[in-house]
């Protein structure tokens, strides 16, 4: 079990959606999303994660990435929907998010695209619709595909609202347990291996993280 502490910071402006012109569009439960493809660090075959305890239900786990903590998120759970499974197939799509790394739970990659009409879609939203943006509110944007769920990765909370009451959510580790509940023993034996890979790759530049992690022995 890791625990997470994010540090207080000052509220910042909101980020230029409008400046956005190309997406990373991928998909998760036959819904599609889109991510700024300026913030897209890599794509990775999902590896085995581990639980983080304080953090929203949409938060699944972890793994370390060249020795930075790397959160995963699952965007069908970012609006209070019932978590996915995951399935050995499944990717990552890894973003910076604040200078960190943040990874997107994806079941298919679907490829860069532009976006069509940024300004008439993200430009006019005020600053708290903006959030909302983030956490699975419905908000489309039109692409040369179709239309996708747009998702800014740095304003996606990781640490989880102390006025909720914990009585009715799930523990990190039960959250966890719910997102790997198909996988059978060859397959999470699969997903070690490939965190094992992630965690031995060389470590680029001096991560500035916003949390300290202690590891239960």
């Amino acid at each position: 079990m890791i625990s997470v502490e994010c540090q207080a910071r000052p509220i910042s402006p909101s980020p230029c959606l409008s400046a956005t012109t190309e997406c990373v569009v991928f998909a998760l439960c036959a819904q599609t999303y889109a991510v700024a493809a300026a913030s897209l660090r890599t794509c990775l075959s999902l590896p085995r994660l581990t639980a983080l305890d304080d953090t929203p239900a949409y938060l699944v786990g972890a793994f370390d990435l060249r020795g930075e903590l790397a959160p995963v998120i699952s965007p069908a759970a970012l609006d209070g929907s019932t978590l996915p499974p995951a399935a050995s197939r499944d990717l990552l799509i890894v973003v910076d998010a604040g200078g960190h790394p943040l990874a997107l739970h994806a079941d298919t990659m679907l490829g860069i695209e532009p976006l069509s009409a940024p300004s008439s879609h993200l430009s006019h939203l005020p600053p708290w619709k903006q959030r909302l943006a983030s956490v699975g509110s419905g908000v489309q944007v039109s692409l040369s595909g179709g239309e996708a769920c747009y998702i800014e990765p740095s304003l996606i909370e990781l640490v989880a609202d102390i006025d909720i009451d914990s009585g009715t959510e799930q523990s990190a580790d039960e959250r966890l347990w719910t997102f790997e509940r198909e996988l059978d023993t060859a397959a999470l034996a699969l997903l070690e291996t490939r965190a094992e890979r992630y965690r031995g790759l060389p470590r680029v530049g001096q991560s500035r993280r916003a949390w300290r992690t202690e590891t239960q022995r």
